[in-house]
This record gives structure tokens, sequence and C-alpha cells, in this order.
């Protein structure tokens, strides 16, 4: 196993022609040099194969990071490839509907639970914009819960700049990464009732919550006529077949997908009753490629693969696996690392503080790239092809980069809180 710095010339060179001609770099923040271990750390991949990557230098790694979670059947699977190339030829948008949104519509519907119909779109998002729009339509109220990250629109990202201030008076942000969390969403619900249209939720990562919480959720919103809305741009086909309304035994009113959907081909979508779906015919929602038709094909093959293979048992056994053993190995060394959160998904964090977790998964990530693991600071992710023997791999190079940590002294008289 490698332990030397490694060389990214080529990627340096690239970063500088990149910061003169893209704004703001890249085309996702969590993709920036800076969320990773500057100057220790790929900044460009050249190219994937299952559950590898290479950078741009040449150098391989085991891929945790999967496409900020898209690519659930890794890279270059050939599922996607076949779906693709078997459809290639019919074109990729056309001036009417095409029979695969039908296809497409109907395979969805079979596996998210208490759905009878779909909207197709292209970003989680826009998915989440556009059941916040049917909600309020529907319900005929302004205000919004968010918890969780639900992406980058003005309705949530309303203290950034660029959006109105005024738009902040509209939704509510609320925690949910403590049990301590729970309470003040319910109590917000009973206060804001005959304002608010919607509560968006996204689970945290950081600690697997309870169905109990989740039901008195589900029977709040029901009470005061308020829509539940599951973000499961993430979660959706990675907790269970049916995403975490299965995972949890608790139906949302809507629910939004993404990632996973079509395993890294851009595609979202929203999905819930057909009462309550049929009413974004009253709005301006529309999107020329929402009805695009490559992503449709392979959403329409990559959930057949999901159901063929069994994927939400194997990663989740994988998952299950690395979050045991590095948690034992950390244990062991008596460093403050610890692996939280949903075994398919799984969470390294050094420290509650995120200035004092950031300070040292910053070279955790740079001592584990040195060993071929590429992963991010916090949330990982397990795909459909990682094996058991890339797991003892990485397990291997979590102990190998701990100790690395150790003998360099950056565990002295850290906050380990």
């Amino acid at each position: 196993m490698n332990n030397q710095p490694l060389s990214f010339t080529k990627s340096q060179q690239l970063q500088a022609q990149g910061e003169q001609v893209i704004a703001g770099f890249t085309q996702s923040m969590m993709k920036k040099p800076e969320q990773f271990s500057p100057g220790a750390f790929p900044v460009y991949i050249e190219k994937g194969e299952g559950a590898l990557v290479t950078d741009v230098d040449g150098n391989q790694y085991i891929d945790f990071i999967c496409g900020l979670a898209a690519n659930t059947l890794g890279h270059n699977h050939p599922v996607v490839v076949n779906a693709i190339t078997d459809h290639l030829s019919h074109g990729l948008i056309h001036s009417l509907p095409t029979p695969i949104e039908v296809q497409t519509a109907k395979t969805l519907i079979d596996v998210i639970p208490n759905a009878e119909q779909v909207r197709f779109f292209k970003t989680g998002a826009d998915a989440n914009s556009a059941a916040v729009r049917l909600a309020r339509h529907v319900t005929k109220r302004d205000e919004i819960m968010t918890i969780g990250y639900n992406g980058w629109h003005d309705h949530y990202m309303f203290d950034t700049p660029g959006v109105p201030a005024v738009i902040a008076e509209l939704t509510h942000r609320m925690p949910l990464f403590t049990p301590n969390d729970e309470a003040p969403i319910l109590e917000k619900i009973t206060e804001r009732k005959t304002q608010l249209a919607a509560v968006l939720l996204s689970v945290p990562y950081n600690r697997v919550l309870e169905a109990s919480f989740l039901q008195q959720l589900r029977e709040l919103c029901t009470e005061h006529g308020v829509i539940l809305i599951f973000d499961e741009v993430v979660t959706g086909f990675r907790l269970a077949p049916g995403g975490a309304q299965q995972y949890f035994a608790v139906n949302a009113d809507l629910v939004t997908l993404s990632k996973g959907i079509a395993a890294g081909m851009p595609l979202s979508a929203v999905a819930g009753k057909r009462e309550l779906m049929q009413r974004m015919n009253e709005l301006q929602v529309s999107t020329t490629f929402g009805g695009e038709m490559l992503s449709l094909a392979v959403c329409d093959a990559v959930l057949k693969e999901y159901q063929r293979t069994d994927f939400t048992t194997h990663i989740a056994k994988l998952g299950a696996i690395l979050k045991s053993e590095v948690n034992q190995i950390s244990e062991q060394l008596g460093t403050p690392l610890k692996v939280v959160g949903y075994d398919p998904i799984p969470m390294f964090l050094f420290a509650k503080d995120p200035q004092a977790h950031v300070q040292l998964a910053i070279p955790f990530l740079a001592e584990m790239a040195k060993r071929g693991v590429l992963m991010r600071r916090e949330v990982n992710f397990i795909c459909g092809v990682h094996t058991e023997e890339h797991i003892n791999t990485t397990i291997a190079a979590v102990k190998a980069s701990l100790i690395a940590m150790q003998q360099a002294g950056l565990f002295a008289n850290k906050d380990e809180s």
C-alpha cells in the first residue's frame, strides 16, 4: 500500500486553466478543491471503471465519492452503457412525448411506496421546487419548513447572496442533528399550522432517525393539512428499494428523487398519490429536458437492476462492515474518528464541532488518497460494485492513515467532543 505523496502536476495545470474559464471553478460547490485536502488530493478525474477512478495524473483510487452519490452502480456499468447504446439511435429528445416516458413512469411507480403518478425533471433542486410549488397551490399557504439540504434554489438558500431578504419570511429552516431538535420541529408546525404549506425533509446523515419521530411528524402534518415531502435525492434507492418511506414504514405525501434514480444520468422526479400529483397540471411547471430519452431509458434499466441484484442489501452489508471495523480500529488506537449514520451512507466524523472536524479531516483525506482511497470529509457512499475486498483495503488504509496522523501528533490536544 503506497504511503508516498502523489503527483498532481496535470491536475494543478488544469486547475489554473479552469479557474480562468469556469465561473466558480466547477459545476458543484461540493467538488471544489477546498472541500477535500488542497494540494494533497486530486482535482480532476480522467475516467472510472467499476468502483475505481483514475485521475488525470494516472493515480488510481477506490471511489467512495461516487459522483456525490449519483453513481450508485459504480462507473461505466454495463446496464447504464447498454441502455444508452440501445436507445441512442432513437434520438435524444423529440417534439412530442415518447413511449419511454410512460414506461419509466410505470417502473418508478412500482418501486416507490404511495406513488401513483410521477413527473420528471433534471436535478434534485428542480424536483424539490416543483413539489413546494404544488404544495403551496394545493394548501393555498405560503410558508414552508425545510429540514436538511434541499438544493440551491431561493426557498432553501434564503440567507445567501443574491436572494431577496423577504424570502426568509416564508421559510423555516430547522435542524435535525440531535434528538433534542425533534420537539422544536413539531412545535413549529403546530405554531404555524395555518400558514404552513409543506415540510420538506432530507434526513440527517450523522444519526439514524427513529421511525416514531417520523410517524409523529406524519400525523401532525395530516392533522393540520400540511404536505409532507420526503427529499430522497440521496436516500432514494439506498436505504431500501423504496427509499426512506419503506425503510421507516412512513409514507410522505410527495417524494422527490434524483442521484441514484438513473445511476449518474441527469434525471429527477416528484412522485405521489394521483389526487395530489394531478393538480400539477394546474401549475406553470414545465421543462424541455424532463423528457430526454437516454436518461429515462437508463432510469428504467437501473431500477430493474436494483430489484434484480438486491442492491440495497449489498451496499448496507458492506457499509456495516466498514463502520464496525473502522470504529473498532479507531477505538483501539485512541483516535477520535467515528463512523456514524446509515450503513450505505457512512459519515466519517472526527469531532462534533465542525471546525475541529475539518482540521482533522483534511490530513485524513490526504493520507487516504496516498493509499489509493478517495473519500469526502464527512458523508461517503457505498456503490453496487464495491466488494468486500475494496472494503477490506479501505479499512487497512484507514488504520494506516490514523497511525500516520497519530505519529505526526495531529490528535494531540484536539477537541474530540
